[in-house]
């Protein structure tokens, strides 16, 4: 039976794992928020579900719990950062930090990251920027995921990516998506909920179409040529961008094993005051959201909404409430906490 948990409930249950391997603050510290944030938002396919994998990433070697980032300053406004291996979701947020400096200064600023893993949710970094009032981008690689539109060879991951942008008296508006029609992620937990997936959205060894979690080999991207053309644009922008591997070449997330994944992303701000006012700007973004919501529905449609908009409505509940806490999660975390010895009530 699903339950809710208090976040501050969470974050002590991660705490204590992440000491318990070792880890230090400064580096464990994003990847709890960010985790936690994810899930209060609803992208629970990226959220607090992914703990244990990063926590038995980190015992394997995969992740390197103790990087040296270096950064690379290669024009007033770009920079390459080398995250050493360690948290995709730690070296994200120092990158869009550096992101976010430069593009006070110069207007924009672009980081490209390479020698990473995971990083989580798109939208994490894209929001951080809209924050700042300044428009964000946020794109990652993947390990061979889907299918190229017209084979049935698995190629490009479902390589991600978000655009947030600030707007006046609400939370920023957050595109976060896959190119694929789900992401892997959600295609776990349908598997660990035993529920058939909908047509389309995978492609079993043969490459023929399957409901059946268990049976998808390969998923497809969205909107058929169009995901696929995004995804190696997306591709372009950071393996290629970064000198790391790209498509069947990059390491896969799964199993977890001692072998580094080599992901590279790519992050970048816009400052929109050197444009148009600020002020201006989020009133205008209120406005057009205003005028697209109030659009009448079609039939078997609620209302309208536009990116963003069911996961600021689910926030709202669960910051209430708490966070939906699976048997599948109860489990995982149960198994965890009998590998590492360590007696936490969950």
């Amino acid at each position: 039976m699903t339950r809710v948990v208090d976040k501050i409930q969470v974050k002590n249950i991660f705490t204590q794992l992440f000491k318990r391997i070792k880890v230090k603050k400064k580096i464990y510290e994003p990847v709890i928020d960010k985790l936690i944030e994810t899930s209060l938002r609803g992208v629970d396919s990226h959220g607090i579900r992914l703990m244990p994998h990063y926590i038995r990433a980190t015992i394997t070697g995969r992740i390197n719990p103790d990087p040296d980032f270096r950064f690379k300053k290669t024009a007033s406004s770009t920079m390459v950062m080398d995250a050493d291996h360690t948290y995709g979701i730690t070296a994200g947020v120092r990158a869009m930090g550096e992101v976010i400096k430069m593009a006070r200064k110069s207007g924009v600023g672009i980081v490209v990251v390479k020698n990473s893993s995971h990083f989580g949710a798109a939208g994490i970094y894209g929001l951080m920027a809209a924050k700042k009032n300044m428009i964000g981008y946020a794109f990652t690689n993947v390990d061979s995921l889907a299918v190229p539109y017209g084979g049935k060879e698995r190629f490009l991951g479902t390589n991600a990516f978000c655009f947030s942008a600030p707007m006046a008296s609400e939370d920023p508006f957050c595109l976060d998506m896959a190119t694929t029609t789900i992401s892997w992620n959600k295609l776990m937990m349908y598997r660990k909920q035993n529920k058939s997936i909908e047509p389309g959205w995978a492609v079993d060894r043969d490459g023929n179409q399957t409901t059946n979690p268990y049976q998808a080999a390969a998923l497809t991207h969205f909107g058929k040529y169009k995901g696929f053309g995004v995804a190696l644009m997306i591709e372009m922008m950071t393996s290629l961008m970064t000198g790391m591997p790209y498509g069947p070449n990059v390491p896969q997330m799964f199993p977890v094993n001692k072998n580094k994944r080599y992901l590279s992303h790519f992050f970048m701000a816009i400052n929109i005051k050197k444009f148009q006012p600020i002020s201006i700007y989020k009133k205008r973004m209120r406005q057009i959201a205003a005028d697209l919501r109030k659009i009448s529905s079609a039939k078997g449609f609620e209302n309208v909404m536009i990116a963003g908009d069911p996961e600021k409505r689910i926030y709202k509940e669960r910051v209430k409430k708490g966070i939906p806490w699976t048997p599948e999660t109860h489990n995982d975390f149960r198994d965890l906490l009998k590998e590492l010895d360590l007696r936490i009530k969950l």
